[in-house]
């Protein structure tokens, strides 16, 4: 079949929220994230397109399908903005106390050595290959591909994170990482565009120099007042309407927002960033907001197909063709920012004392590129008045193609390595996705129990599944001999409501539960007498690898606690991991509409 023209958009989402089940369907049997298949679901759809439509030569047909995704902006958008407000939760004041000064750390070595390997690398290489290009706009051509080299793709980290549900210190790590290089990015890069644009190295197209200046800070200072006020908005409609209308303000809101910057802009005058703004209403609803987490679950599940159009668009709008014209000097800005995240992050994260076995995996999990450098790479074409402008932005979208491809796979790594992965999250077969069975494992599911009995306690799931699959192998404990003070700090920072305390050989000598510490944390006299050791519950059970998922959901019963630690043997106290109450009874219901 031959189309002679290009679908209209409502027709195109529709065939993109298909490449999106095939190809996430196709990333789960091969056991990669999927947002790498719906990437390709988007870029395999605008080959096919672009193989049946006829039109007119002389590039037509791709104008054609690069117009009919444009109405598409407000799924973009509002994709983003949930996104971004996600990861600004990571600014959460408790968060911010407990692994702040890692994240910040981490971030100045990472962003710096990143900066300065691909500016060095990209003007020697230009110097040297491209001798019909003056000094001065190669310097500033490897300048601005040193600062655009800072950022991380919000999209592709959140939802890879969410996919395999990773929980802990590396991934908190992560995300905070994410929101700080972002940041940074926007802001030194439009800083130090305009600096090159003041000492006479780049000259900008229509406004001087100065109102410029004028108007980056007038964006900064718009974004930060619209995040505050949207933020406590957001904040007070969530504790005074019911969920549903929340909802609907919450995503009217965005879309308003990534739709009207331009409006706003021309009609009157407001000039903000809407990742910027996204950011800061995310960070202020998290401190703000009473009981914040209520929010999480509804946004993840609603934002689920959302996220899957937005990854879908975004592999349409991959340019494939710009890989071929990156030349040299594009390769040593991939070759060069892989460089400076991996030995930023080694550094940075010896720095902040963290365990070596991640230091050389973290770095490449901060690879993803996608829309903040698009972005940029738009600015500079209109901006700057020089061939080298399209340079620019060809070597960012072609590494685009790059990164988004391979970011996720080595995102994944890292947090498997990291222990911050169940191990039942990478062995569910493809059917069965990571918030439960599919739906069309559902809807035959559904159908077969109209002409079957109800199942019996026999065929009750999950009897070849152990505690292993379940825990997570990257658990924060206490020391034995840890101070009053650093037992509060501890549980500040911690995500479970129970706290491993072990001795100096790794054995367990009991757990503390947060009851115990409550009615001390405010006597100044027990500050200095009192340890760990002297809270902890000698008697709290202790599970090996292998009990069966049956004998575990017993134990969590009598007990009644939400997490219990996990040896590596029986009858060993060596702790190994922990496993949460909450993930056994996913998993036990993931297995029974499976099975």
């Amino acid at each position: 079949m031959i189309l002679a023209t290009v679908p209209d958009p409502g027709l195109l989402f529709g065939l993109m929220l298909l490449a999106a089940i095939v190809g996430g369907y196709g990333a789960r049997w091969v056991h990669v994230p999927r947002v790498v298949g719906f990437l390709l679901g988007g870029a395999v759809l605008r080959a096919v397109l672009h193989a049946l439509v006829v039109i007119d030569d002389n590039g037509e047909s791709e104008r054609q399908l690069t117009a009919a995704a444009e109405p598409l902006g407000a799924i973009r958008n509002l994709a983003l903005g949930l996104i971004l407000f996600t990861i600004g939760g990571v600014f959460e004041r408790s968060r911010l106390r407990a692994g702040g000064s890692r994240v910040l750390t981490v971030s100045i070595y990472e962003s710096g050595l990143s900066f300065a390997f691909v500016a060095a690398g990209c003007f020697a290489v230009a110097v040297v290959t491209q001798g019909d290009v003056g000094v001065r706009d190669n310097f500033a051509l490897a300048i601005l591909l040193g600062l655009a080299s800072i950022a991380t793709a919000p999209a592709a980290t959140l939802f890879v994170l969410q996919e395999y549900e990773a929980k802990g210190s590396i991934t908190d790590t992560i995300l905070g990482l994410t929101g700080t290089n972002n940041v940074l990015c926007l802001v030194l890069f439009y800083s130090g565009f305009l600096i090159l644009a003041s000492l006479g190295l780049v000259e900008t197209a229509g406004a001087s120099a100065e109102r410029v200046w004028t108007a980056l800070g007038v964006t900064i200072v718009g974004s930060l007042v619209l995040g505050v006020a949207f933020g406590t908005l957001i904040s007070i409609v969530h504790a005074k309407l019911p969920l549903a209308e929340t909802m609907l303000v919450f995503f009217a809101m965005f879309i308003l927002l990534g739709a009207g910057e331009k409006w706003l802009l021309e009609k009157v005058g407001l000039s903000f960033n809407f990742f910027l703004v996204a950011l800061v209403v995310g960070a202020v609803y998290a401190n703000v907001a009473i009981d914040p987490e209520k929010l999480a679950v509804p946004l993840r599940t609603v934002g689920s197909p959302i996220f899957a159009g937005f990854f879908v668009i975004a592999g349409y709008s991959l340019h494939v063709e710009d890989l071929s014209h990156m030349g040299l000097v594009g390769g040593t800005y991939v070759v060069l920012r892989i460089a400076g995240k991996v030995v930023g992050c080694r550094v940075g994260l010896r720095r902040a004392h963290v365990p070596d076995r991640i230091r050389g995996s973290l770095g490449p999990a901060l690879l993803s590129l996608a829309a903040v450098q698009i972005g940029l790479a738009s600015f500079v074409e209109q901006a700057w008045v020089s061939p080298v402008a399209k340079q620019f932005a060809t070597i960012i979208l072609g590494s685009v193609v790059i990164f988004e491809l391979i970011g996720p796979l080595l995102l994944k790594r890292c947090v498997v390595l990291a222990g911050e992965v169940k191990a039942i999250t990478l062995l569910r077969r493809p059917g069965v996705s990571a918030e439960g069975a599919s739906i069309v494992g559902v809807t035959l599911k559904a159908v077969m129990r109209l002409f079957r009995q109800p199942a019996s306690a026999e065929d009750e799931p999950a009897q070849d599944l152990t505690v292993e699959h379940i825990m997570r192998s990257n658990p924060q404990m206490i020391p034995a001999s840890a101070s009053l003070d650093e037992v509060l700090h501890f549980i500040e920072r911690s995500t479970y409501s129970h706290f491993p305390v072990v001795r100096a050989n790794g054995d367990l000598a009991g757990v503390i539960h947060f009851s115990d510490v409550r009615d001390v944390m405010y006597d100044p006299t027990l500050r200095a007498l009192v340890t760990a050791v002297d809270f902890a519950d000698s008697e709290s059970p202790i599970v090996p690898m292998n009990m069966p998922l049956t004998d575990l959901l017993d134990l969590f019963t009598e007990q009644n606690v939400a997490v219990l630690p996990v040896s590596d043997r029986p009858q060993s106290r060596r702790v190994v991991g922990m496993v949460e109450q909450r993930d056994l009874l996913r998993t036990l219901h993931i297995q029974r509409d499976s099975d």
